[in-house]
């Protein structure tokens, strides 16, 4: 500052002595002189100060505390005084950092600083420009400044990368040993900022401080469940708080572990006896007599509970250990409920079936509360004392009367059938019931009835009147009268089997003799064209008398059976080649030959003749279609215009001679008989006569 003001003065001093001189020359030398001395000279003066002056400056090199120099060195001060400020902060925060290597370039750094001017109190972070140094220095010092605040962010990142890292695996430690449910990873920072570095540490230690809770609530939990003293974990739970306040993660899981440990030796004992005892009574109730009485849905639970138990092997699942005990008292005092209801519903049963008063004996145990003993067992060694009596007695009474309740129960779906078979053939074995324990329910038939004895030897029922048999007569035949026909007559069911075979003109009568007792069917049936049959189901029970008529049925009814819808689907491809062979010959038949199946022709020329109006017809066991109309008027103008009284025409020559239709001699009778001209001539076996 001294030496600008040297310079000021000295150039003031100049322009002055030029301004004198130069008025010194105006009023000496006259006016036009005088004023080049002011113009041309005072500023030619002064420009070669400044030059003379900028030389100087340029010369010393900056050695001075020039104003520039000052401002750049507050500037550079200012970056490093923040910079140090921060780093203290977050070597504050960061525990256990290695912060030597950045202390040697801090301390390198404001040497160099203090060489180029700017002092530093490290102790106070304040600074002071001392005035030495050059600028081309400081700029440099300012590019380190910057590289050095990078350094100290990389360093600290990865040291909080690492406690990051810590964080986690501390958390999964403790999930490993039951005390947290999940690991939660804490934020990595983002960016390079001092602040994100801080911020990314602070989530850490949210994580490590939620996780001591946490753990914290789950050992409360297991103490409070098994009784344990509470003391080693709020002990644990104090070095786990100290040590996240010294942010030694690893140490926050030990501390918590270490408590873990030591409720488990404590609940260790007690532990070991419970589980013991449980795993016994549970082996003992699954390998009792209770296996033969319940559900195996009961069963299954039971070796759920022994595959849970086997899997429990930590002290600190005593609370678990605890619910099974409570679990397989559940499951066991089910069973003996269960067995209970069984011998109430059998005793039931015996009560209101229709036996003898000395069929069954009544059974205490119906009478005792085991299920109320049993939830009232103090312990679980009570509560097996109590169990195990209630098995046994249950069990010996419920095989005392549970066949005798079957057999009650269901006597009456099998006493019709062993009646009907005593009617019958006057004798039941056990292989004649299809029931399990025929002994019984034999013996208990005959029990019931006096005129039956029991032979247990075999065992068989046999009837004091062996069986009984009836006779059976039936009338079959037909409507109308005809030629004879025959018929065939079968009775079946049981061990009777037999078939008669009649021939008649109308109605005959046969006998079945000596049927046994029982349920037949009877089926009566013909051979005849044209003729159905009759079936139906008949009861022998005392002699019977039967009438069985064979219904006629329709041409259409017969060929159809059982495929008229699809004939019926069939028919229109049929049609047009019906009609076109039916308008060239007058008359169709199966003989013919159609492109179609013979199962279905027949049903297709019936159907096809009813739409038509035409005939359908049996004729030498093919189906033909004619029209009826045309052929009857056709047969009675032949007997009318081509025979005198008394004379005859063969049947042979009627069709040959005159129709086109192939009519079989009985059509041709048929059809006469049923003509105007029926009464104006005879029949026989060849030829027809004209009487009239």
């Amino acid at each position: 500052m001294k030496n600008n003001v040297r310079y000021t003065l000295q150039i003031g001093g100049i322009v002055l002595v030029t301004t004198v001189l130069g008025l010194g020359a105006f009023w000496y030398f006259g006016s036009e002189i005088g004023f080049y001395a002011l113009i041309v000279g005072i500023p030619t003066v002064v420009i070669g100060a400044a030059i003379v002056y900028a030389r100087q400056s340029g010369a010393t090199g900056g050695g001075g505390t020039t104003q520039y120099f000052e401002g750049k060195a507050q500037r550079v001060g200012e970056n490093v005084r923040d910079l140090l400020r921060e780093y203290d902060r977050l070597a504050g925060e960061l525990s256990a950092w290695d912060t030597d290597p950045i202390e040697e370039e801090v301390s390198y750094l404001l040497d160099q600083l203090a060489e180029s001017g700017v002092e530093f109190d490290r102790a106070a972070n304040r600074f002071e420009v001392t005035g030495t140094g050059e600028v081309r220095d400081l700029e440099r010092l300012e590019d380190r400044v910057s590289e050095l605040r990078s350094e100290i962010a990389d360093s600290a990142r990865t040291h909080v990368n690492t406690k990051l890292d810590d964080c986690a695996d501390a958390q999964r430690r403790l999930q490993d040993a039951g005390l947290v449910d999940g690991v939660r990873d804490p934020q990595a920072p983002e960016g390079n900022s001092f602040g994100a570095l801080l911020d990314a540490l602070d989530d850490a230690e949210a994580a490590m401080d939620a996780a001591i809770d946490e753990a914290a609530a789950e050992l409360d939990a297991i103490a409070e469940a098994t009784d344990a003293p509470l003391d080693p974990i709020d002990r644990g739970v104090g070095r786990a708080d100290d040590a996240l306040a010294a942010g030694e993660y690893h140490a926050v899981a030990d501390a918590l572990l270490e408590a873990r440990d030591e409720l488990e030796r404590d609940l260790s004992t007690d532990f070991e006896s419970e589980r013991s005892s449980l795993e016994s009574f549970v082996d003992t109730a699954a390998s009792s007599v209770v296996t033969d009485y319940v559900s195996p849905t009961l069963l299954e639970d039971l070796e759920d509970v022994h595959e849970e138990l086997d899997a429990v092997d930590s002290a600190l699942d005593m609370a678990r250990v605890r619910e099974l005990t409570e679990e397989t008292r559940s499951i066991c005092t089910e069973m003996i409920e269960s067995m209970s209801t069984e011998l109430d519903e059998h005793l039931r049963i015996l009560a209101n079936a229709d036996v003898p008063d000395d069929y069954y004996e009544y059974q205490s145990a119906a009478d005792e509360s085991y299920v109320s003993d049993l939830r009232a067992a103090s312990d679980l060694d009570a509560y097996r004392s109590v169990w195990l009596n209630a098995a046994g007695e249950l069990s010996a009474a419920i095989d005392a009367v549970e066949e005798k309740a079957a057999v009650a129960e269901a006597y009456g779906t099998v006493e019709d059938d062993i009646t009907e078979t005593l009617r019958t053939t006057g004798r039941v074995a056990g292989d004649d019931l299809h029931v399990k324990q025929t002994a019984a329910f034999l013996e208990l038939y005959a029990d019931l009835h006096e005129d039956v004895s029991y032979e247990p030897a075999t065992p068989a029922l046999v009837a004091e009147d062996f069986g009984e048999a009836y006779d059976v007569a039936v009338q079959a035949g037909f409507d109308e009268g005809g030629p004879k026909r025959r018929i065939d007559v079968s009775l079946a069911g049981g061990s009777l089997e037999e078939s008669r075979t009649i021939e008649t003109h109308l109605l005959d009568v046969l006998t079945f003799e000596e049927v046994p007792y029982g349920e037949y069917d009877l089926a009566v049936t013909t051979t005849e064209e044209g003729y159905g049959a009759v079936e139906r189901e008949v009861v022998v029970d005392e002699d019977l008398e039967l009438e069985a008529t064979i219904p006629e049925i329709e041409l259409r009814e017969e060929v159809c059976s059982g495929i008229e819808d699809d004939a019926r689907e069939a028919l229109p491809d049929a049609r047009d080649l019906f009609a076109s062979e039916y308008g060239e010959t007058e008359y169709l038949s199966t003989s013919m030959d159609f492109p179609m199946s013979d199962r279905f022709l027949p049903c297709l020329l019936a159907l096809w003749a009813e739409e038509e109006g035409l005939t359908a017809t049996r004729a030498d066991g093919e189906v033909l279609v004619y029209d009826g109309e045309q052929f009857g008027n056709r047969i009675a103008n032949i007997v009318r215009h081509n025979l005198a009284e008394g004379e005859s025409i063969p049947y042979t020559q009627i069709r040959n001679r005159y129709l086109a239709v192939p009519a079989p001699d009985e059509l041709i009778v048929d059809t006469l008989q049923e003509s105007p001209v029926a009464s104006d001539v005879e029949c026989d076996e060849t030829e027809v006569t004209k009487v009239a």
